[in-house]
């Protein structure tokens, strides 16, 4: 669940009719629309990024249990409009811009319409069901299939064959984070019982279309993709395909969360072909410079797309500048190594000419700390003066991985790139190039 601001008499759980339980933060007004459309026009610009490099983003949002299940909140709490058509109104503005968008707002309202002993929605909790989480997953596959350049583009997707059987009886859960969330005093709830389901691989495939043990479809999602609400393996059986997940809690949110499966080998070195990310309707109002999340985790928003455009690029289109090491660590030009590092060295990249935000760094790099992450610090300059500091996390188990550094966005005459690798027992950039991003990118 997101962080946002709450008083301090608010519970963050809120009591419903019947036995629900819903979630205060879930709760919004036309305040919040300055930054939920900043959210969107983010996602735009980043699919196109992705779409320019041969990558589909499918984003399907997490319609709100409230709407959902609006005849259980209580009547002090009843939907504003704002909330009651927001889903509606940043789908069709990510539609209108060329985004594919699944609608799963409407699938759910008419499940709960037409199927009410069906629960979608835990009652004491903030998360989908497996019911819910299949009807999310068969809604995704729908939704490719109904559009003839997705479905095609499916098609070239090695098919995997996956089965499902549903428990035969109701099984007692332990998913109720709302119910920690109550006031003091609020009653005790007794276990909620629902339906179970398990997904199995039932054949690799024909593998006719090529290697199925990689997959080509990725899902990037919050904790409603976690294993456990069995959202991935149920969007496996809709699609028939395999499905790589990576799902990030709500500490660090869906921003943080893309920006780390981007830079990983798994997308670096197996990009896929479709990028389905889901990502609670909630958190569309809290960007990622949202001001009451976690400092660590929180970036300037152009930023954040500057970082993610570097990082979906496939092919380096050489900058009019070069770039070369001196000082200490410098091997030669495009080469710096450290048998072992200190707090205090550090590798200097001098730019042949001034660069702007528009360019970015493109190498290889290894480093050794026990096969743990580690923190790269980074200095751009301009000429002897600093413009800017920040720190990445590499990957530092020894073994050679792709590193591509955007430069502060919205920045200018940049002469140099001070690397810091702090402490470790070895450090090595190689084969370093300018590339530069296209235009509208860097705007």
């Amino acid at each position: 669940m997101s962080a946002a601001p709450v008083h301090a008499e608010e519970a963050v759980g809120i009591i419903g009719k019947n036995d629900w339980l819903f979630y205060r933060h879930e709760w919004a007004n036309s305040a919040d629309m300055a930054a939920t459309n900043t959210s969107v026009d983010l996602i735009k610009s980043f699919s196109q990024a992705l779409q320019e490099n041969g990558i589909t983003l499918v984003v399907a949002m997490v319609p709100l249990k409230a709407r959902i299940y609006q005849a259980y909140v209580p009547e002090q709490n009843k939907l504003n409009p704002y909330m009651a058509g927001n889903y509606q109104r940043m789908a069709q503005a990510l539609s209108s811009a060329g985004v594919k968008v699944v609608d799963l707002n409407t699938s759910f309202l008419q499940s709960a319409k037409n199927r009410p002993d069906k629960h979608l929605y835990f009652r004491l909790d903030s998360h989908w069901t497996p019911t819910g989480a299949l009807l999310a997953a068969e809604t995704v596959a729908s939704s490719i299939d109904a559009d003839a350049a997705m479905k095609n583009q499916l098609r070239q997707i090695p098919a995997e064959k996956y089965n499902m059987r549903w428990s035969e009886q109701a099984i007692a859960t332990v998913s109720r984070d709302l119910v920690t969330q109550l006031p003091k005093g609020a009653p005790a709830y007794a276990p909620e019982y629902v339906l179970d389901a398990e997904i199995t691989k039932a054949s690799s495939g024909s593998n006719l279309l090529g290697d199925a043990s990689t997959p080509m479809i990725s899902l990037v999602g919050s904790s409603y993709s976690k294993p456990w609400t069995r959202f991935p393996d149920f969007l496996k059986f809709a699609l028939q395909k395999d499905v790589l997940a990576i799902a990030v809690g709500a500490d660090q949110g869906s921003w943080v969360g893309m920006e780390t499966y981007l830079r990983d080998d798994a997308f670096q070195n197996t990009p896929p072909k479709f990028l389905i990310w889901e990502m609670p309707e909630r958190d569309m109002r809290a960007p990622p410079a949202f001001l009451y999340r976690e400092a660590r985790y929180r970036s300037d928003n152009q930023e954040w797309l500057q970082r993610v455009s570097t990082m979906v690029q496939m092919q380096c289109r050489p900058a009019a500048a070069s770039a070369k090491f001196t000082g200490p660590g410098a091997r030669e030009a495009q080469r710096a190594q450290f048998a072992r590092t200190s707090a205090s060295d550090y590798a200097s990249l001098q730019f042949s000419q001034a660069v702007d935000a528009q360019d970015y760094l493109l190498a290889s790099i290894s480093a050794s700390n026990n096969n743990a992450a580690q923190n790269l610090g980074l200095e751009v300059m301009k000429g002897d003066a600093s413009a800017k500091k920040w720190n990445i996390t590499i990957n530092a188990d020894g073994a050679a991985h792709t590193l591509k550094i955007a430069l502060p966005a919205g920045g200018k005459a940049y002469t140099a790139l001070k690397i810091w690798p702090g402490e470790t027992a070895g450090l090595t950039i190689s084969d370093v190039k300018l590339c530069r991003l296209p235009a509208h990118m860097s705007k």
